[in-house]
């Protein structure tokens, strides 16, 4: 039998792939979903965010995105890693892009 809770939307981080680098704030998770890592604690949401498919996960467990990876309508996509500077300056450096596919 369907509950009200089946039918539930997942909270989303607001994010814009088309804005995001370097200089883009943290990316609180509040609704992870995989577990990644095989720790036994759900660490990563994957969710649309414009034309792109957003995966984020938190490894650390501090309750915002580690990594993101971008994945765009047309193929285009793009790694990040959030960084935090000897000086305690955050900020995102991205790791791989690209394009999947044959474009």
């Amino acid at each position: 039998m369907a509950t009200t809770e089946s039918f539930l939307i997942p909270d989303v981080p607001d994010l814009d792939p088309n804005t995001f680098g370097h200089d883009s704030g943290a990316v609180a998770l509040t609704d992870p979903t995989h577990d990644i890592d095989g720790d036994g604690v759900l660490d990563t949401q994957t969710f649309d965010a414009g034309d792109a498919v957003v995966i984020a996960s938190d490894l650390d467990s501090d309750g915002d995105a580690d990594h993101l990876t971008l994945i765009h309508e047309d193929g285009g996509y793009a790694s990040w890693e959030f960084r935090r500077d000897g000086d305690g300056v955050v900020h995102w450096e991205q790791t791989d892009g690209g394009t999947l596919g044959n474009g």
